[in-house]
C-alpha cells in the first residue's frame, strides 16, 4: 500500500505542467557538483538542497519542501547566473523575473502547492510503514486519504499560501494554473481507485471495526470471521460468550491512546477467551507492509554466516533461544553467538 500511495502522488505530479522531480534533481545536481556554487548560495538565506530518489518513497516531499523553504535564495541565485550560465531547463522557469522586479513565478506556485499536498501522502506512507500498523487500520487510512483529496478538489483548495500567490497573477492566468493543479487531485484519485478497492467487497473494510477506535459488536466479529475464512476453526457460540466477557471493558480500551495490538492485549488480558484470542491473533498477524520483513532479512544476512542447515543444528542446541522464540514476551536476554 505504501507503494500505491507513493505512485498515486507520482502519477498525479506527472500530469502537472511543471515537472517538479526534474526541478528538484536538476537543482540538487547543480549544487552537489560544485562546492563553490554552494558557497555562493550561502550568501543568501537557504537550506541545503535535498535530492529526490524515485525509488525512495519518503524523499520527494522533504526535497520539495526544502526548495520551497529556500525559495528566495534559490531564485536570487539562478537569476544572478543569467541565461548563459543557468541550466536551460531551470532558466525557463525563472526568466520571467530576470529583471528582479519580484514578479510572481509559476514555479513558486507549484512549489507551494506541492509542499502542501505531498505532505498528505508522506504522512500516510509513514503510517503504513509503522512497525505496529495493523490490517484493521488500513481501510480507514486509505479512505481518509481519498476523502481529503476529494474535498480539496471540490473546494478548489490548494493551500492558503498557494491561494495568496495566485492572487498576484492576472485572473486568466490564475484560472489556468488552478485548472492544472486540480488535475493533480483527479489523477491521484484515479490511481488510488484503480489500485485500491474502496468497495464493500474489500475484506479490509469488514475488519476495520476491530481497530478498537470505537466499540465493536458481535456482528462485526462475525463479519471478520467470514472474510478471514476462519469459521471452521472456531466455536461461534463460545465466541459470543467470550465477546460478552470483554464487553464491559471495551469502552475503557477504546479510550486508550495506544497501538491496536496493545489495545487488544489489554482487552484480552486475564480472560479465558480462546476463540476471540484466535480471531485477534489471526487478524493482527496479517502484515500491511514488507518493511519489517526486509529489516529482519537484512539483520539475519548481516549477523549470521551460517548456512540454513548449520543454523538449524545450532538452534536445536540453544534452549534459551528456542524458549524465547516460543514465548510471546519481549526479548530481554541478548546472547552473542
Amino acid at each position: 500500500m505504501a507503494h500505491v500511495v507513493h505512485n498515486s502522488a507520482k502519477h498525479a505530479g506527472d500530469r502537472l505542467n511543471i515537472d517538479i522531480e526534474l526541478v528538484v534533481n536538476k537543482t540538487f545536481s547543480h549544487f552537489s557538483s560544485s562546492a563553490k556554487r554552494t558557497e555562493e548560495l550561502k550568501a543568501e538565506e537557504y537550506q541545503v538542497v535535498r535530492r529526490h530518489v524515485p525509488t525512495r518513497w519518503l524523499s520527494l516531499w522533504p526535497a520539495v519542501k526544502r526548495l520551497h523553504d529556500s525559495w528566495r535564495a534559490i531564485k536570487s541565485y539562478f537569476l544572478s547566473l543569467g541565461e548563459d550560465k543557468c541550466p536551460n531547463s531551470l532558466w525557463q522557469l525563472f526568466k520571467n523575473d530576470e529583471d528582479g522586479d519580484g514578479k510572481p513565478l509559476e514555479l513558486q506556485v507549484y512549489l507551494s502547492f506541492l509542499t502542501n499536498v505531498l505532505k498528505i501522502f508522506h504522512d500516510v506512507v509513514l503510517l503504513l510503514e509503522r512497525e505496529d500498523g495493523t490490517v484493521c487500520e488500513l481501510y480507514d487510512m486509505m479512505l481518509t486519504l481519498k476523502t481529503k483529496l476529494q474535498q480539496r478538489q471540490i473546494d478548489s483548495f490548494f493551500g492558503m499560501e498557494t491561494i495568496a500567490i495566485l492572487q498576484q497573477f492576472p485572473d486568466q492566468k490564475a484560472a489556468a494554473i488552478k485548472h492544472d493543479l486540480s488535475k493533480f487531485y483527479q489523477a491521484a484519485l484515479n490511481y488510488l481507485e484503480k489500485w485500491y478497492d474502496f468497495t464493500d467487497n474489500n475484506y479490509q473494510k469488514n475488519v476495520a471495526s476491530l481497530a478498537l477506535k470505537s466499540n465493536f459488536t458481535f456482528s462485526h466479529l462475525c463479519d471478520a470471521v467470514e472474510v478471514l475464512q476462519i469459521r471452521g476453526k472456531l466455536d461461534m457460540d463460545e465466541l459470543y460468550d467470550e465477546y460478552c466477557v470483554t464487553l464491559p471493558r471495551q469502552q475503557d480500551v477504546v479510550e486508550r491512546r495506544a497501538p491496536v495490538v496493545e489495545k487488544w492485549s489489554t482487552l484480552l488480558q486475564g480472560t479465558n477467551t480462546p476463540n476471540l484470542t484466535a480471531v485477534a491473533s489471526f487478524l493482527l498477524s496479517i502484515p500491511i507492509t514488507n518493511a519489517s520483513l526486509i529489516k529482519s532479512e537484512i539483520q539475519v544476512k548481516t549477523n549470521f554466516e551460517y548456512s540454513c542447515k548449520e543454523f538449524y543444528t545450532y538452534a536445536l542446541k540453544e534452549k534459551a533461544l528456542l524458549e524465547a522464540a516460543r514465548s510471546s514476551k519481549k526479548y530481554k536476554v541478548k546472547k552473542s553467538i
